[in-house]
């Protein structure tokens, strides 16, 4: 590869020969392919193209493809060129012969503009080298859009050298692999005008939804709300499935407008839907089984528009081109709202109440799909055979609309003909060839491969009938109604395979044991949305292919819920056998791991992209113990704060993991974005090439080590959770909520200098506010004794150590028990003067408010102060007045003494419980009030002699611990502070002793709690 200057070189002569043939090249005698392979075959060599294809790459993996085919309003119009990174389109160019004036040529650019659009290509290129002009294509093209609609750059053949570097860094190899092109892209996303291909259409189906479901509605009043949503599903995916059919010529171009135009139009789509069912064999199109959609009624005023807008020149779309993964997203989002009846019987469109709580719909992006599929399908198949690989089940247990299942489904079709192009001839039925250097799979094989291999499962019926279009519709690409035709007159096979035993719908973690916690069924409203699914059912479920051995591959992205956000879904799987996996501020998605590990096979591969908190957080300490005990971690992914879904900040991972038992010590690839910013592009090359980069860190690390790996992920290790268990179980005391209290929350800063200013501008009564002072302002202000009543001693992590609080403090509060943010209207001063000194920051003065009204007495008298965010565990105890931050929580109950509870907090043991079963960020505990509320704590509650000394021991040596820290604080000598730490780690390690002795812990488990500590 050349350098950049060299490049630019080879560039400057290319135009030089250009400018002193100009005149000929301008004739109208000079064709297309002269310039091409003369002139812009060498213009995209000095941007770094293998145009060529030098590298010997396979057909699918060029970086250049030449006349990459695409249709055009049914007539076949080729773009010269598709440039790709992998596989993945960036941009086409259209070239032209020099004699064609580009500025002013509506037809070609329009031409351009529409495929590109079609195929999601955020720019493209027009050019016969003599011009060269490039156009934003995520504007939606119109017919009678001049030529310079969207176009954002022009230039002519003299512009190239000194434009080179702005060409190089959008355009060139280099920079699409480094992702300026797509920060490009992005930086111009959302100008006016622009309407890319999955939103508009997702635009126009949701307004089909609504003219369908408004007058099924009223022409169908005995419909239920479920038998609306299921007809109006059903007519669009027919529609469509069709229109798609005729513009990739497998059905008769235009026959759903002939129809359209006829009386009666729903009656004779119904004879048409008849027609392809005895075509296509596809449960969409059967009517026999099908009892709701022959009998209804819809006015031809509703259908007539919708077939309108799926034709050219009214529709902009290309659904050639429009590819099933476009289809897919689009759906995706579809699936977000449901029709819903009023009580006179009208039909409204709402978006769903799971998607509402949860904020939306987020698509997973394609780079994550194909990561998963790559380390999943792609390591199960590598190297085996078509034959090998037909007992190879892979699922997807939350399918939506079928993403993971449709671009598994791809790379086995790419394998199957790969394998099969190292022999044509021997493989004749197999593959067929169309042109030089371009083969398919035979229908039959197709068909297949996805009955063999592909299984999904939806809770929704809509979800499951999009998956089944989708894989139908990626049945069909390639073929021709030739094609189809054939297979009937010589096979009588019908196109498309039946996929109901495939696609199935019910929810995954609830099965039919939930009916076993009822006394009375559930009215059918509560039964369909908990719709149980049976696996081991060998009719409804998939009771064959568990008993042949299970499912080698499980994918896909779960439903991520918290119980606070829908309680009832949690409520339905506690009443099934899954019950065991449940636990307390745990996540919804977590049920269908602990399921999927069920599921797999011994070696079988599962992965998910899921939130990253699982790793440390309480509430998945079942999930971790259930993934360390049933497998073997292979690759972890950490997102990081990189935004993997677009409008939504949740922190995200994707684990892969391999079912296995004998899973004590093995490697794990480990993966963690450093940069935020990096672009997608970026990432997505990273994902496929595993090559490191400044934006990364990569590592391959032994789970259960004292690597890094397990400083990351809070792994219980099986003897860890043993231990874990036995101080469960030993444990006897817990903290209530009302012996918890936060610290004051920050409202505001202001300027230094008007400090004693505010004071007398406000007119400070109790409950105005909270204000910090430092020393001096303390003795500039002339408090009076009510005034200085409300002055209160404020303490940092500066004073606030492991056991011991120093009572010198450097800031004082004036303290509020109200939330001055709520009452902000009350206070009208104050809130004039935040307005006016919002922006201004100062250390020296701090106005603080509380985010909620916080008890006082948790800042006076005995108490413990726990550090929220700590490498180890440090708690607090003091005995004056001392006001804190939202830094700490604090610690207050009433039946238990304080220096025997801060002894025991500090211990060995509670470090331990809250490593392995409380929350972490990285390396740091997060000790937030759940895991305080949920330790294991020991209190000799019935007075037993011989606790009661050892009780009494912990509190004598809580006071040392304490006495021995105040005196390390005073002295000033290396050598006597030496001491004195000697000592107090040796009170610290009696203490930790006599609780090891409470809970009957052996050295031998001592020493497992020890060693882990200190990795």
């Amino acid at each position: 590869m050349h350098s950049k200057e060299e490049s630019k070189e080879q560039l400057k002569l290319l135009v030089e020969t250009f400018r002193d043939n100009l005149e000929q090249y301008q004739k109208s005698t000079y064709k297309e392919a002269q310039v091409r392979i003369e002139f812009i075959d060498k213009f995209f060599k000095c941007l770094g193209w293998d145009v060529d294809n030098k590298q010997g790459f396979a057909e699918q993996y060029k970086e250049v493809i030449n006349e990459d085919s695409i249709k055009i309003a049914g007539k076949t119009k080729a773009p010269d060129y598709a440039f790709r990174i992998g596989n993945i389109r960036k941009f086409f160019v259209e070239a032209k012969k020099p004699a064609k004036n580009i500025k002013e040529n509506s037809e070609s650019s329009f031409q351009l503009r529409r495929y590109a659009w079609n195929t999601k290509i955020p720019l493209s290129i027009l050019t016969d080298f003599d011009e060269f002009a490039v156009y934003d294509c995520r504007i939606k093209p119109k017919i009678d859009d001049k030529s310079s609609v969207g176009r954002i750059m022009y230039l002519t053949f003299e512009d190239y050298v000194n434009k080179f570097d702005e060409l190089y860094n959008l355009f060139s190899k280099q920079a699409i692999l480094k992702g300026s092109f797509d920060r490009y892209v992005e930086e111009n996303k959302g100008k006016k005008g622009t309407s890319e291909v999955d939103n508009d259409f997702l635009k126009q189906i949701e307004k089909w939804r609504e003219y369908l479901a408004k007058n099924i509605a009223i022409k169908n009043s005995d419909l239920n709300i479920y038998e609306l949503n299921y007809c109006i599903q059903t007519i669009l995916d027919r529609i469509i499935f069709l229109r798609i059919a005729e513009d990739r010529e497998i059905e008769q171009y235009g026959k759903l407008k002939e129809i359209s135009q006829m009386e009666k139009v729903y009656i004779n789509l119904l004879d048409y839907f008849k027609k392809a069912d005895d075509k296509y064999n596809s449960s969409l199109f059967d009517l026999k089984k099908d009892k709701l959609t022959v009998h209804l009624f819809v006015d031809d005023k509703i259908l007539k528009p919708i077939i309108e807008d799926l034709y050219y020149p009214k529709s902009p779309y290309d659904f050639s081109v429009l590819s099933v993964e476009i289809l897919g997203s689009v759906y995706e989002k579809f699936l977000g709202k449901t029709v819903r009846l009023t009580a006179s019987h009208q039909a409204k469109v709402e978006e769903k109440l799971e998607v509402r709580k949860a904020g939306g719909i987020y698509y997973t992006p394609e780079f994550v799909v194909d990561y998963i599929v790559k380390n999943t399908v792609g390591k199960l198949i590598e190297n085996k055979t078509p034959k090998q690989i037909e007992k190879i089940k892979i699922l997807d247990p939350a399918c939506g609309s079928g993403t993971f299942l449709v671009r598994a489904y791809s790379y086995l079709l790419q394998h199957h003909l790969d394998y099969y192009l190292k022999n044509p001839k021997k493989f004749k039925k197999e593959i067929y060839q169309v042109k030089e250097n371009q083969w398919f799979l035979a229908t039959e094989i197709r068909k297949k491969i996805l009955l063999n291999n592909i299984f999904g499962v939806d809770i929704d019926p809509q979800a499951v009938g999009i998956t089944k279009l989708s894989l139908l519709l990626k049945v069909l690409e390639n073929e021709t109604k030739e094609s189809v035709n054939q297979q009937l007159k010589l096979f009588q096979e019908r196109a498309l395979p039946n996929l109901d035993s495939n696609i199935k719908c019910g929810n995954s973690v609830v099965d039919s044991s939930y009916f076993y916690q009822n006394k009375l069924a559930d009215n059918i409203d509560n039964l369909k949305r908990i719709n149980p699914f049976d696996w081991e059912d060998e009719q409804k479920g998939f009771g064959r292919i568990l008993n042949e051995g299970k499912f080698d591959a499980i994918i896909g992205n779960p439903p991520y819920v918290k119980e606070d956000v829908n309680r009832k879904i949690f409520e339905d799987v506690k009443k099934t056998k899954l019950k065991k996996y449940y636990q307390g501020k745990m996540d919804f998605w977590q049920f269908f791991t602990c399921k999927a590990l069920d599921l797999l096979k011994e070696e079988g591969l599962h992965s998910y992209i899921a939130p990253s908190s699982w790793i440390t957080n309480m509430g998945a300490s079942n999930l971790r113990n259930k993934i360390l005990t049933d497998s073997k971690i292979t690759s972890f992914f950490d997102f990081n704060d990189f935004k993997v879904f677009k409008d939504a900040s949740i922190q995200t991972m994707i684990f892969v993991l391999k079912k296995s038992s004998n899973n004590k010590n093995h490697l794990a690839d480990y993966h963690k974005i450093l940069n935020k910013n990096v672009s997608k592009e970026e990432l997505r090359n990273y994902l496929l090439t595993g090559k490191d980069g400044k934006d990364f860190e990569h590592f391959k690390t032994k789970i259960n080590s004292k690597e890094k790996m397990n400083k990351t992920i809070t792994f219980i290790n099986p003897k860890f959770n043993y231990i874990l268990e036995k101080i469960r179980q030993k444990s006897n005391y817990n903290l209530k909520d009302k012996d918890i209290g936060n610290g004051i929350d920050v409202l505001q800063d202001f300027v230094k200098d008007t400090h004693l200013k505010v004071l007398k501008d406000l007119n400070l009564k109790k409950g105005d506010g909270i204000f910090i002072l430092n020393k001096e302002e303390i003795k500039k202000i002339n408090f009076n004794k009510t005034e200085f009543e409300k002055i209160k001693p404020y303490y940092t992590s500066k004073q606030l150590k492991k056991y011991f609080g120093n009572t010198k403090n450097d800031y004082w509060i004036i303290y509020a028990d109200v939330d001055v943010r709520s009452n902000i209207t009350k206070y009208p001063n104050i809130k004039n003067h935040l307005n006016k000194f919002k922006k201004v920051l100062t250390s020296v003065f701090r106005p603080y408010g509380l985010h909620r009204p916080r008890e006082q007495r948790f800042f006076e008298g005995e108490k413990i102060f726990s550090l929220r965010k700590t490498k180890e565990v440090s708690f607090t105890y003091t005995n004056f007045s001392c006001y804190v931050s939202r830094a700490f929580l604090i610690i207050k109950p009433e039946n238990i003494n304080l220096k025997y509870l801060t002894g025991f907090l500090n211990s060995n043991i509670i470090h331990f419980w809250l490593k392995f079963k409380g929350k972490r960020q990285g390396e740091q505990l997060q000790i937030d009030k759940a895991p305080l509320l949920e330790l294991p704590i020991y209190h000799n509650k019935k007075q037993d002699k011989e606790e009661t000394i050892i009780e009494n021991e912990i509190i004598k040596l809580t006071e040392s611990t304490i006495d021995c820290i105040k005196r390390i604080e005073k002295v000033r000598l290396d050598s006597e502070k030496s001491l004195l730490e000697k000592q107090c780690a040796t009170f610290q390690k009696k203490i930790d002793d006599l609780i090891y002795k409470l809970y009957g812990i052996t050295e031998k488990e001592k020493k497992i709690i020890e060693e882990s500590l200190d990795k």
